[in-house]
């Protein structure tokens, strides 16, 4: 099992690193449902699933480099982040409609942090707001995806 380091969203660059470690959890955790031979009639969309997260970890890290240098250290209150830590741990024996329920709960509560977080974040930078509102509607769909399944 991988071991996360979600932090307290204390300013903008606690923020994004606990974004980045969303993002991670997510795409381990559909690595781990893609592996499982019960589930193996959906492991294309799971891998393409953790691919999504692994390019949305990308953006995170090119956002942080190119656009929020200044903006890192900035304050942030009102975002409790152990109300946005997801369970990692992907319980045996999961069927399909265990592992659609489980990675759906990810989504779900990824799509509120960076909903939030969106939020937090317009009075600091229209630009990382931005992205983060445009993550958290992807999670939607993401979660709409695993539905299909």
């Amino acid at each position: 099992m991988t071991e996360y380091d979600f932090p307290e969203c204390t300013s903008f660059g606690s923020v994004i690193r606990f974004a980045l470690e969303l993002e991670k959890a997510a795409s381990n955790v559909y690595d781990e449902l893609a592996g499982r031979p019960n589930l193996a009639s959906a492991q294309e969309p799971l891998k393409a699933l953790s691919e999504t997260h692994r390019k949305r970890s990308e953006l995170l890290e090119h956002t942080r480099r190119e656009k929020l240098n200044e903006m890192i250290l900035e304050p942030i209150q009102d975002l409790d982040s152990s109300s946005y830590v997801v369970e990692t741990e992907v319980p045996e024996g999961l069927d399909m409609a265990g592992a659609k329920a489980f990675a759906g709960k990810i989504e779900e509560t990824s799509s509120r942090f960076y909903v939030d977080s969106s939020k937090t974040a317009q009075s600091l930078l229209a630009e990382a707001a931005r992205i983060l509102d445009k993550m958290g509607k992807e999670n939607e769909a993401i979660k709409a995806k695993l539905e299909s399944l």
